[in-house]
């Protein structure tokens, strides 16, 4: 207070705000206290919400940024936390962004009363990467207040003089940069980084906070759980805080996804429980009608409202009745651009073929490498996913098998019809036939073993224990005859045709199979296996002897 001198004795000089048309003028408090009171008023009328509502959980800084934008999230009373499928989720909870397939825009224009409207704008931006980006800015904006000085009588404490200030305005704006990803197939995670800056005559502050989100997937059940202004920093003129508020939605898509039904429930610290019902149903594929219910169980409006889609437009209409009256809200929203689901299936197309390319050759750690970048562009593909963790597997025993060699021919189809997972034998013959080229490489003898145990072959290649030149295919007929001494038929039989997959015309081979056959009293089996070895060498004299004993 300053002393102004004079018979009637001080005159105190102080400030007063009222808006035009809401009843009489009225001596205010000082400034600081003034700007609160002003600020309560404004986000009463501009939110259209009642009084008591604004007692238990509004009439805090930032409220603008809790009463909800889009029509089609206002339509249905602003239960929209857990659904958050479009560019205003970064409003609502950040981490329904990575549910955006394409880049979207998304405004709101709505004109409450008394010279107050609230505007909504967000573009978002999924990248190649999975990740999804968004810029938003919310804006209330309030005009039409009358600033006037008044002095009082200090005898009387009655006005002594009322002189006009001029006009002054109300200005609330949140610039926002939001990310979200899909942290598993089911979750994701969001934040929103935010700049809140308030404009109310002579005074000014501004807040940076941070809001952080989680939605899970569970079918056609999404549950979402988040904090807005888990924390933030403050400059100007005010002592106010940002309301710390705990959200929580609930969705529930039925009918093949026609109808939606949503719950939420939102708890500032300082404030109490607000709850909101929600639900949509498309009535035809372009038309859907929407109602909800807000500030449950003491209903504080009633909504409802339609939307309309068109391809990638949709315009979105909600009509709230409160106790204030009603107001109208109205957005629309555009998508343009390549899918994400487009773009990583195109990606994953290169990247596999540049993959492949690189396995034709033999390069299996350069396959490797492609194959992960293809995953990365869609990291819920399982066919990538199998064959990824193949050719890991085999690149840890053989990183290249890359030149013209018969038995680098044989690794790579080996390989190949590995990682292809559909003709396993196939796999274990070509490794079997590379490594009977080259019975000295310990590598592949891990990865052939590797690759036997995946095919369920009982009896695994092992290292050759003959002479220098013993090859795999050596070992295995001797191990078949040594199997036909010792009484194994059933073994011998096994190793016999291990070699004849490899060497179909291998008459030893044949001539070990018929006898073991022929040892297990399969009479037929041993006569048709000999008689396609005379086939190939129709001088085998034991052959010969063999069938005429058979005949007798």
């Amino acid at each position: 207070m300053t002393p102004q001198g004079g018979a009637s004795g001080y005159r105190i000089k102080k400030a007063r705000m009222e808006h035009k048309g809401l009843g009489p003028r009225r001596a205010s408090a000082p400034v600081a206290a003034i700007v609160i009171a002003a600020a309560g008023v404004i986000f009463m009328s501009a939110l259209a919400v009642p009084a008591r509502a604004i007692s238990e959980s509004g009439g805090q800084p930032g409220a603008f940024m809790f009463y909800g934008v889009g029509g089609r999230a206002l339509a249905m009373g602003g239960a929209y936390y857990g659904i958050s499928d479009d560019a205003s989720a970064s409003y609502w909870n950040p981490a329904g962004l990575a549910q955006l397939q394409r880049k979207e825009i998304n405004m709101m224009q709505a004109t409450l009363f008394q010279q107050t409207k609230l505007t909504y704008f967000s573009l978002a931006y999924p990248t190649k990467k999975g990740s999804t980006f968004a810029l938003s800015v919310t804006q209330l904006a309030s005009s039409g207040f009358e600033q006037v000085d008044v002095t009082y009588n200090p005898a009387t404490g009655e006005p002594d003089t009322i002189q006009s200030g001029g006009d002054f305005s109300d200005q609330q704006q949140a610039i926002g940069l939001s990310w979200a990803k899909n942290v598993t197939e089911t979750v994701a995670f969001g934040m929103t980084a935010k700049q809140v800056t308030r404009k109310l005559g002579g005074s000014a502050d501004n807040f940076k906070t941070l809001d952080l989100g989680t939605m899970k997937a569970m079918g056609p059940y999404r549950a979402g759980l988040g904090i807005q202004n888990v924390f933030h920093q403050k400059t100007g003129d005010t002592d106010d805080k940002l309301p710390v508020i705990l959200r929580i939605g609930n969705s529930l898509r039925l009918f093949k996804d026609r109808l939606t039904l949503a719950l939420d429930g939102n708890k500032p610290l300082t404030g109490s429980v607000d709850l909101r019902f929600g639900g949509e149903y498309w009535i035809a594929r372009w038309f859907a009608f929407r109602f909800g219910l807000m500030g449950l169980p003491g209903i504080q409006e009633t909504d409802f409202g339609f939307g309309l889609n068109f391809r990638s437009f949709s315009l979105d209409l909600a009509q709230g009745i409160h106790d204030l009256g009603s107001s109208t809200r109205m957005s629309v929203s555009m998508r343009f651009g390549q899918s994400k689901g487009d773009r990583s299936t195109a990606q994953v197309r290169g990247f596999m073929k540049q993959g492949m390319d690189a396995f034709q050759e033999g390069n299996f750690a350069l396959a490797a490498q492609r194959f992960n970048q293809a995953l990365d562009a869609q990291p819920d593909n399982k066919q990538v996913q199998a064959m990824l963790a193949r050719l890991l597997a085999v690149t840890g025993f053989v990183p290249q098998a890359m030149g013209g060699e018969e038995f680098q021919t044989f690794v790579r189809r080996g390989a190949i019809s590995y990682v292809d997972g559909r003709d396993m034998r196939s796999a274990v013959n070509a490794l079997r036939y590379a490594f009977n080229k080259n019975s000295k490489d310990e590598k592949l003898l891990g990865l052939l073993n590797m690759v036997e145990k995946e095919a369920g072959v009982a009896e695994l290649t092992r290292r050759m224990e003959g002479p220098e030149q013993f090859t795999w295919v050596d070992q295995k007929v001797y191990d078949a005859r040594q199997s036909v001494y010792d009484g194994k038929y059933d073994a011998a039989v096994r190793r016999a045709q291990d070699v004849l997959d490899l060497e179909p015309n291998n008459v030893t081979a044949l001539e070990i199979m018929g006898s073991a056959f022929f040892l297990m009293e399969q009479k037929e089996k041993a006569l048709a296996v000999w008689k396609r070895a005379l086939e190939i060498d129709p001088n085998n004299r034991a052959i010969r002897e063999f069938m005429q004993g058979l005949k007798r």
